[in-house]
């Protein structure tokens, strides 16, 4: 009896942990699992802004794939727009044994690109064969911010879950960037280069199963530090497939404290239609509680920075690959949030520009065959 009284003990320990803040454990964010899983895919990815106008975002993924690419494949692939709107891309994709990772601590690489990083800082080096060249090193005053794991059954015997994390929330830091200008009349390429302070985020997703099974949309906002010295907000908003909404909502302020909101509702306005039936709200409507404190107020995008979808980028070959994936719409702006912060004893007006994404997720053109529905006679 004392024996399956302590196991029942140990159990209800378990779930315990299990239940708490909707979480199961916190992400292992120094490393990738490398999982069996055929579906398995785990990407760490970097989103930061130069002070001169610059945007960068870099993905780090492992994943499997079918034949011929096969399991444990590493792909980086990163954008850099230019404040005059012009775009640079950079990807490679590498077997493993061509990438890899420090199982000790944060250290990934992927070709001549690399993660890497401690409680302290971290690095993002992208280094193209072409010679474009990202290297910045940032720091983030908070801890990581856990998302809720997901896990959905639409087909039998289909699972499909997500792990997801914002990793470094609120970094800043230094860089430099060189991306290709042009090449003369010698054919001599003339490079452009700049260096300066950024300011960004960076996310940590693990799925097993597809995409778009896991994922309807996600925005993330994350508030730029001003010469005010407000408090900003950074504002993560995930859609599934069933609904449920996934929410994170905190402000940080000059001391570094940081304030969570745990009753939060987002109403999308003035939505925009894309050609590929993809669609972005340009005002989000926020209203946010916790025991004490309240926001109301709107998140308006003003100004475009990029509108990103890989599959416009693929060779014949992985255009028919990614056929039977979910396709990914990124619209990425430049926000302007206006919101009213009350507190027990006074209110105040938060006012500046964030860095935002909105990610739309659309089912793939290709049906796989196992998920094919039989015709009734």
């Amino acid at each position: 009896m004392r024996l399956t009284k302590l196991i029942f003990i140990a159990l209800s320990g378990l779930l315990a942990l299990f239940f708490i803040n909707g979480h199961v454990f916190a992400m292992d964010h120094t490393k990738p699992q490398l999982q069996e899983d055929k579906n398995y895919k785990e990407y760490w990815e970097q989103h930061f802004l130069f002070e001169d106008g610059t945007f960068v975002t870099s993905q780090f993924l492992a994943a499997n794939f079918p034949w011929p690419v096969g399991n444990d494949h590493g792909i980086m692939i990163a954008t850099v727009v230019s404040p005059d709107g012009k775009r640079t891309i950079i990807k490679n994709g590498r077997n493993l044994g061509e990438w890899g990772f420090n199982p000790e601590k944060f250290d990934i690489f992927i070709h001549t690109h690399r993660l890497s990083g401690d409680d302290d800082q971290n690095k993002i080096y992208l280094g193209a064969d072409d010679k474009n060249e990202i290297d910045v090193t940032v720091t983030s005053q908070i801890s990581p911010q856990d998302i809720k794991i997901f896990d959905h059954a639409e087909f039998k015997n289909e699972d499909a879950q997500m792990n997801s994390a914002i990793y470094l929330p609120y970094f800043k830091g230094e860089g430099s960037w060189r991306i290709l200008k042009n090449i003369d009349q010698n054919e001599e390429q003339i490079f452009e280069t700049e260096k300066g302070k950024v300011q960004g985020f960076g996310t940590h997703v693990l799925i097993n199963g597809d995409l778009e099974n896991v994922l309807t949309n996600w925005l993330r906002v994350s508030g730029l530090s001003g010469a005010d010295q407000q408090p900003i907000p950074f504002l993560s908003s995930i859609i599934r497939p069933d609904g449920e909404k996934d929410i994170i909502l905190t402000l940080l302020d000059k001391s570094g404290k940081v304030t969570n909101f745990s009753d939060v509702t987002l109403e999308y306005k003035d939505i925009i239609q894309e050609d590929k039936k993809t669609s972005y709200p340009t005002v989000i409507v926020v209203k946010a509680n916790n025991d004490h404190e309240s926001i109301r107020g709107t998140i308006r995008l003003n100004k475009k920075i990029d509108h990103f979808n890989i599959n416009d980028h693929l060779n014949f070959f992985e255009k028919g690959f990614a056929s039977s994936r979910a396709s990914v719409a990124n619209y990425r702006y430049i926000v302007d949030y206006d919101f009213k912060y009350t507190t027990a004893t006074a209110s105040q007006r938060l006012t500046g520009k964030a860095l935002s994404e909105y990610q739309d997720i659309l089912p793939p053109s290709r049906v796989k065959k196992n998920k094919k529905r039989k015709r009734k006679n």
